[in-house]
Protein backbone atom coordinates (compact mmCIF):
# COMPACT_ATOMS: atom_id res chain seq x y z
CA UNK A 1 0.00 0.00 0.00
CA UNK A 2 0.94 3.66 -1.02
CA UNK A 3 0.51 4.36 3.06
CA UNK A 4 3.02 1.72 3.79
CA UNK A 5 5.52 3.14 1.76
CA UNK A 6 4.91 6.30 2.93
CA UNK A 7 5.48 5.49 6.51
CA UNK A 8 9.06 3.45 5.33
CA UNK A 9 10.15 6.06 3.82
CA UNK A 10 9.37 8.48 6.41
CA UNK A 11 10.93 6.12 9.08
CA UNK A 12 14.22 6.49 6.70
CA UNK A 13 14.45 10.01 7.41
CA UNK A 14 12.76 11.52 4.04
CA UNK A 15 10.99 14.81 3.88
CA UNK A 16 7.02 15.17 3.05
CA UNK A 17 8.37 16.79 0.03
CA UNK A 18 11.19 13.92 -0.77
CA UNK A 19 8.51 11.31 -0.26
CA UNK A 20 5.66 13.34 -2.38
CA UNK A 21 8.37 13.00 -5.54
CA UNK A 22 8.40 9.53 -4.66
CA UNK A 23 5.28 8.26 -4.44
CA UNK A 24 3.26 11.60 -5.94
CA UNK A 25 0.60 11.58 -3.15
CA UNK A 26 -0.46 15.18 -1.96
CA UNK A 27 1.18 16.31 1.30
CA UNK A 28 -2.17 16.91 3.04
CA UNK A 29 -2.39 13.30 2.69
CA UNK A 30 0.80 12.14 3.55
CA UNK A 31 0.46 15.03 7.21
CA UNK A 32 -2.80 12.88 8.20
CA UNK A 33 -0.62 9.55 8.05
CA UNK A 34 2.69 10.73 9.29
CA UNK A 35 1.58 12.94 12.04
CA UNK A 36 2.00 10.36 14.55
CA UNK A 37 5.02 8.21 13.67
CA UNK A 38 7.30 8.36 15.98
CA UNK A 39 11.15 8.48 13.97
CA UNK A 40 14.46 7.14 15.35
CA UNK A 41 17.17 9.75 16.31
CA UNK A 42 19.44 8.77 13.60
CA UNK A 43 15.83 9.74 11.02
CA UNK A 44 14.95 13.07 12.96
CA UNK A 45 18.67 13.98 12.52
CA UNK A 46 18.71 13.46 8.91
CA UNK A 47 15.38 15.24 8.49
CA UNK A 48 16.86 17.97 10.09
CA UNK A 49 20.25 18.02 8.32
CA UNK A 50 18.36 18.19 5.10
CA UNK A 51 16.31 20.83 5.74
CA UNK A 52 19.24 23.20 7.26
CA UNK A 53 21.14 22.50 3.76
CA UNK A 54 17.75 23.30 1.89
CA UNK A 55 17.49 26.38 3.85
CA UNK A 56 21.22 27.38 3.72
CA UNK A 57 21.36 26.79 -0.33
CA UNK A 58 17.96 29.04 -0.29
CA UNK A 59 19.39 31.98 1.50
CA UNK A 60 23.04 31.78 -0.59
CA UNK A 61 20.81 31.93 -4.08
CA UNK A 62 18.67 35.02 -2.02
CA UNK A 63 21.73 36.73 -0.55
CA UNK A 64 23.18 36.38 -4.31
CA UNK A 65 20.16 37.32 -6.17
CA UNK A 66 20.37 40.58 -4.23
CA UNK A 67 23.70 41.11 -4.70
CA UNK A 68 22.82 41.11 -8.11
CA UNK A 69 20.25 43.52 -8.03
CA UNK A 70 22.15 45.71 -5.50
CA UNK A 71 25.40 45.52 -8.52
CA UNK A 72 22.70 46.59 -11.18
CA UNK A 73 21.60 49.58 -9.27
CA UNK A 74 25.09 50.75 -8.53
CA UNK A 75 25.74 49.97 -12.16
CA UNK A 76 23.22 52.22 -13.08
CA UNK A 77 23.76 55.15 -10.95
CA UNK A 78 27.32 55.29 -12.25
CA UNK A 79 26.59 55.22 -15.83
CA UNK A 80 24.17 58.16 -15.21
CA UNK A 81 26.89 59.89 -13.61
CA UNK A 82 29.59 59.23 -16.00
CA UNK A 83 27.08 61.21 -18.47
CA UNK A 84 26.32 63.80 -15.60
CA UNK A 85 30.34 64.46 -15.61
CA UNK A 86 29.46 66.61 -18.78
CA UNK A 87 27.25 69.18 -17.43
CA UNK A 88 30.40 69.83 -14.93
CA UNK A 89 33.18 69.20 -16.55
CA UNK A 90 34.32 73.07 -17.32
CA UNK A 91 33.48 73.56 -13.90
CA UNK A 92 37.15 74.08 -12.62
CA UNK A 93 36.18 73.42 -9.09
CA UNK A 94 34.19 70.48 -9.44
CA UNK A 95 37.21 69.03 -11.59
CA UNK A 96 39.29 70.09 -8.33
CA UNK A 97 36.56 68.34 -5.96
CA UNK A 98 36.99 65.34 -7.70
CA UNK A 99 40.57 65.04 -8.29
CA UNK A 100 41.04 65.36 -4.59
CA UNK A 101 38.80 62.62 -3.96
CA UNK A 102 40.15 60.48 -6.55
CA UNK A 103 43.45 60.61 -4.62
CA UNK A 104 42.68 61.13 -1.27
CA UNK A 105 39.45 59.29 -0.77
CA UNK A 106 37.93 55.80 0.10
CA UNK A 107 36.95 54.46 -3.11
CA UNK A 108 37.17 50.45 -2.49
CA UNK A 109 33.37 50.07 -1.95
CA UNK A 110 33.31 50.04 -5.75
CA UNK A 111 35.00 46.70 -5.77
CA UNK A 112 35.33 44.10 -2.82
CA UNK A 113 34.41 46.09 0.01
CA UNK A 114 31.08 45.94 1.51
CA UNK A 115 31.46 49.35 2.95
CA UNK A 116 30.21 51.85 0.87
CA UNK A 117 30.03 54.95 1.94
CA UNK A 118 31.81 58.28 1.41
CA UNK A 119 35.34 59.00 3.56
CA UNK A 120 37.76 61.50 2.85
CA UNK A 121 40.70 61.54 5.05
CA UNK A 122 43.34 64.58 5.08
CA UNK A 123 45.63 66.61 7.96
CA UNK A 124 45.26 69.69 6.40
CA UNK A 125 42.62 71.93 7.60
CA UNK A 126 42.52 74.02 3.49
CA UNK A 127 41.97 70.67 2.05
CA UNK A 128 39.25 69.79 4.46
CA UNK A 129 37.58 73.18 4.00
CA UNK A 130 37.56 73.24 0.09
CA UNK A 131 36.10 69.29 0.20
CA UNK A 132 33.49 70.22 2.71
CA UNK A 133 32.57 72.84 0.02
CA UNK A 134 32.12 70.38 -2.83
CA UNK A 135 30.42 67.96 -1.10
CA UNK A 136 27.64 70.02 0.25
CA UNK A 137 27.64 72.22 -3.59
CA UNK A 138 27.81 69.13 -5.49
CA UNK A 139 26.06 66.58 -3.54
CA UNK A 140 23.06 68.64 -1.52
CA UNK A 141 22.67 65.76 1.18
CA UNK A 142 21.03 66.32 4.41
CA UNK A 143 23.66 67.87 6.94
CA UNK A 144 22.50 64.99 9.43
CA UNK A 145 24.48 62.53 6.74
CA UNK A 146 27.35 64.41 7.94
CA UNK A 147 29.60 63.05 10.35
CA UNK A 148 33.30 63.22 11.41
CA UNK A 149 36.44 61.41 12.83
CA UNK A 150 39.25 62.17 14.31
CA UNK A 151 42.32 60.05 14.41
CA UNK A 152 45.09 61.76 16.86
CA UNK A 153 48.20 61.19 18.68
CA UNK A 154 47.68 61.01 22.47
CA UNK A 155 50.25 63.77 22.86
CA UNK A 156 47.33 66.04 21.27
CA UNK A 157 44.33 67.87 22.87
CA UNK A 158 41.63 66.14 21.22
CA UNK A 159 38.80 68.35 23.28
CA UNK A 160 40.97 71.72 21.16
CA UNK A 161 41.37 69.46 17.69
CA UNK A 162 37.34 68.26 18.65
CA UNK A 163 36.69 72.45 18.31
CA UNK A 164 39.33 73.16 15.74
CA UNK A 165 37.26 70.83 13.14
CA UNK A 166 34.47 71.44 13.79
CA UNK A 167 35.00 75.03 13.01
CA UNK A 168 36.05 74.42 9.89
CA UNK A 169 33.66 71.66 8.60
CA UNK A 170 30.63 73.09 10.01
CA UNK A 171 29.96 69.69 11.25
CA UNK A 172 28.53 69.94 15.03
CA UNK A 173 30.74 68.58 17.54
CA UNK A 174 27.74 65.32 18.60
CA UNK A 175 27.72 64.41 14.59
CA UNK A 176 31.41 63.61 15.18
CA UNK A 177 32.26 59.49 15.35
CA UNK A 178 34.02 58.51 18.68
CA UNK A 179 37.60 59.43 18.10
CA UNK A 180 40.78 57.59 18.96
CA UNK A 181 44.64 57.54 19.62
CA UNK A 182 46.94 55.92 16.77
CA UNK A 183 50.71 55.81 18.97
CA UNK A 184 53.55 56.90 16.74
CA UNK A 185 56.42 55.01 16.19
CA UNK A 186 59.33 56.18 18.00
CA UNK A 187 61.16 57.68 15.54
CA UNK A 188 57.96 59.70 14.32
CA UNK A 189 56.61 61.11 18.10
CA UNK A 190 58.82 64.02 17.61
CA UNK A 191 57.36 65.07 13.83
CA UNK A 192 53.71 64.07 14.15
CA UNK A 193 53.72 66.27 17.90
CA UNK A 194 54.64 69.76 15.69
CA UNK A 195 53.46 68.21 12.43
CA UNK A 196 49.53 66.81 12.96
CA UNK A 197 48.67 68.79 16.09
CA UNK A 198 45.10 68.54 15.70
CA UNK A 199 45.26 64.83 13.84
CA UNK A 200 44.10 63.39 10.46
CA UNK A 201 40.03 64.50 10.10
CA UNK A 202 37.94 61.62 8.19
CA UNK A 203 34.29 63.01 6.28
CA UNK A 204 32.25 60.83 6.04
CA UNK A 205 28.70 60.74 4.38
CA UNK A 206 26.84 57.25 5.43
CA UNK A 207 24.69 57.61 1.30
CA UNK A 208 25.67 54.61 -0.36
CA UNK A 209 23.83 56.72 -3.93
CA UNK A 210 25.93 59.77 -3.41
CA UNK A 211 29.10 56.99 -3.24
CA UNK A 212 28.35 55.40 -6.41
CA UNK A 213 27.58 58.64 -7.57
CA UNK A 214 31.02 60.40 -6.82
CA UNK A 215 32.88 56.87 -8.32
CA UNK A 216 31.01 57.78 -11.73
CA UNK A 217 32.14 60.83 -11.64
CA UNK A 218 35.83 59.61 -11.22
CA UNK A 219 35.06 57.63 -14.29
CA UNK A 220 33.84 60.43 -16.36
CA UNK A 221 37.21 61.84 -15.34
CA UNK A 222 39.24 59.07 -16.51
CA UNK A 223 36.80 59.03 -19.62
CA UNK A 224 37.17 62.63 -20.51
CA UNK A 225 41.12 62.59 -20.00
CA UNK A 226 41.24 59.39 -21.87
CA UNK A 227 43.68 58.49 -18.65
Amino acid sequence: MTKDKAIKLRKQGLSYNEIQKILGTAKSTLSYWLKDIELSDSAKNKIANNKYQKNTLKLIKRNKNQSKIARDNYNKIISKAIKEFDKYKNDPFFISGISLYWAEGYKKGADKSKWKVIDFANSDKHMIKLMMLFFRKYLKVPEEKYKAQIIIHPNCDLKKSLSIWSDITDIKKDKFIKSFSKTPNSSKGIRNKKSLPNGTLHIRIYDVKQFFRIIGWIEGLKKHYKV
